[in-house]
């Protein structure tokens, strides 16, 4: 197989009549641009230059063999100029998993901020982990601190529950009721609305139920379960009732107008991370992440 860089070789000696003034085109020694040419003329058993006092003289074979390569050599000539004078042609792939429901609600709107070359893959957290520690994704975002030798973790934002419901729902009495400490009244005025949970053991409902009324058994069903946060939250929107949700996942409902949030009570729950591989990530996107993202 011949060496394409002996065919650059043979070019610059070609164009420029000189083994010196090609090897010096070419940043290269002379004796390895001479070398290359050596090479090139036993792989074609052809005879390319006859060497004169000053310089070299191109035989019928280097002429028509140089109208063979020239275009290609010249293609990959201005493919490199092209390349060092303007780098940000090769975009940086920046590979990144998250959840679907935080991907909507926290980095959707954001992420062409990132420029070009983000590519994005849904999963649930301890694939995400796995998939950081291979070095498959470089980052992903996830619920909860993660501790490893091969993983950096960065902490984003702190996620909150609150009580959501739809654009009929009033949530006055309830607050009047808080606001009086009757608990009982409270809790009776939750129980009589329609629910929506993401999944059947509305646990958001038992966790902000035990921090609200320090009851761990809440007497409530979901009477609508959607096995994702946001699309659980679309449902609603179209429809009556309340849920208990995020903050961060409820924000894009509430500035469109389809939800409101009862701003009585908030219960932090947990904080959301970035955690990058520690052998391939770049600091400088893992700074831009951050910067983007946490508040």
């Amino acid at each position: 197989m011949i060496n394409l860089e002996w065919f650059r070789s043979f070019r610059a000696v070609y164009t420029t009549g000189s083994v010196s003034k090609a090897a010096a085109h070419l940043t290269l020694s002379q004796p390895a641009v001479s070398q290359h040419v050596k090479a090139l003329e036993s792989r074609i058993g052809k005879k390319l230059f006859i060497r004169k006092s000053k310089g070299v003289v191109p035989t019928d074979s280097a002429r028509s063999l140089s109208n063979m390569i020239a275009a290609a050599i010249e293609t990959l000539e201005t493919v490199e100029s092209t390349i060092i004078e303007q780098t940000s042609l090769l975009t940086e792939v920046v590979s990144l998993g998250i959840s679907q429901h935080l991907f909507n609600s926290i980095l959707g709107d954001n992420i062409n901020e990132l420029g070009a070359g983000v590519h994005i893959s849904f999963a649930d957290r301890q694939s995400l982990i796995a998939e950081v520690e291979r070095g498959n994704l470089l980052y992903a975002i996830i619920p909860g601190e993660v501790n490893t030798f091969d993983i950096l973790c960065h902490r984003l934002i702190e996620q909150n529950l609150v009580l959501v419901g739809t654009m009929d729902i009033d949530f006055i009495e309830f607050q009047n009721h808080m606001k009086r400490k009757q608990i009982s009244s409270a809790e009776k005025w939750l129980t009589a609305q329609t629910w929506y949970a993401h999944n059947t053991g509305g646990d958001y409902i038992k966790y902000y139920w035990l921090s609200v009324f320090d009851k761990k058994r809440p007497a409530i069903v979901p009477d609508y379960v959607v096995p994702n946060e946001y699309e659980i939250l679309k449902l609603q929107s179209k429809s009556s009732g309340i849920s208990v949700a995020f903050e961060t996942t409820v924000e894009p409902f509430v500035k469109s107008g389809v939800l409101r949030k009862c701003d009585t009570t908030k219960v932090k729950m947990r904080d959301v991370f970035l955690i990058a591989n520690k052998r391939n990530a770049s600091v400088a996107m893992t700074e831009r992440l951050i910067d983007l993202l946490a508040f």
